[in-house]
């Protein structure tokens, strides 16, 4: 595990702890019924600490891919660098070609190095490898596939995070429900029922808050993947757009 994902692990398990007894001292100051059962839904009472497991992954997922879509957003600042002409009918020989990659060499030197730099310096050294536009162009689509792999491979663990939170949830209910069994013996007794019934809630509300924090990730994580797949193919379109459907070599 790398120094970042323990970092987002500690404020991930901080920031649950510190919301799970927030969430206990609201309840217990709190006169109100139904305030007081708003915030027990939420994870307010010692038996909560399902819903405390529960934040702690919600946040550590959010962190996770917050993340990620911090070092996609770096990536897209490669567009700005213009590393390729975009002028209509213009044509590029193979010695414009070899240009563009020492211009792109020269920009990795001064710290502009993006995902896109590398691309367009492969598919350069690609072309003056054997000046194969069809070669230049299976690499480069290779190239951008396999970068992608690896991008979305970073997020199994944001993946495990959903259906983990959904399992905790049921997890919770089980627990709970097993509790609840085991109080029915004060079913007949004046504090037997209100213990309970508020076993039962915690029980139900593990499984509802679950479900919820859990699409809300989910909605994280797809949004994600949509800036990935904008990105790669905004990157394969600018490359063979601008550089590859150039190429001109006379015979």
């Amino acid at each position: 595990m790398n120094n970042k994902r323990l970092y987002h692990l500690g404020i991930s398990l901080v920031a649950a702890v510190m919301l799970w007894f927030a969430l206990i001292l609201l309840a217990s100051i709190t006169s109100g019924p139904g305030l007081k059962r708003f915030f027990e839904a939420f994870g307010g009472s010692f038996g909560g600490f399902v819903h405390a497991i529960i934040y702690m992954a919600f946040i550590f997922g959010v962190l996770e891919i917050l993340e990620y879509q911090r070092f996609l957003k770096k990536q897209n600042e490669g567009f700005k660098l213009n590393l390729l002409p975009v002028q209509d009918q213009l044509i590029l020989s193979p010695d414009e070609v070899a240009r563009i990659k020492l211009n792109v060499i020269d920009l990795e030197k001064h710290g502009f190095s993006f995902l896109l730099t590398d691309f367009v310096k492969r598919a350069c050294t690609q072309y003056r490898n054997n000046q194969s536009i069809g070669d230049t162009l299976h690499v480069l689509t290779a190239q951008i596939d396999n970068s992608k792999t690896e991008m979305e491979g970073r997020l199994e663990m944001a993946r495990f995070l959903i259906n983990a939170i959904a399992s905790l949830g049921f997890i919770g209910t089980i627990l709970h429900l097993a509790g609840s069994i085991g109080l029915f013996h004060l079913a007949k007794t004046e504090e037997g029922m209100p213990l309970i019934t508020q076993s039962l809630n915690v029980s139900f509300d593990t499984t509802f808050i679950a479900l919820f924090l859990g699409l809300v990730l989910s909605y994280f994580y797809h949004r994600y993947l949509e800036e990935l797949d904008t990105f790669y193919s905004r990157s394969k379109s600018y490359i063979i757009d601008n550089l590859i459907s150039r190429i001109y070599h006379p015979q």
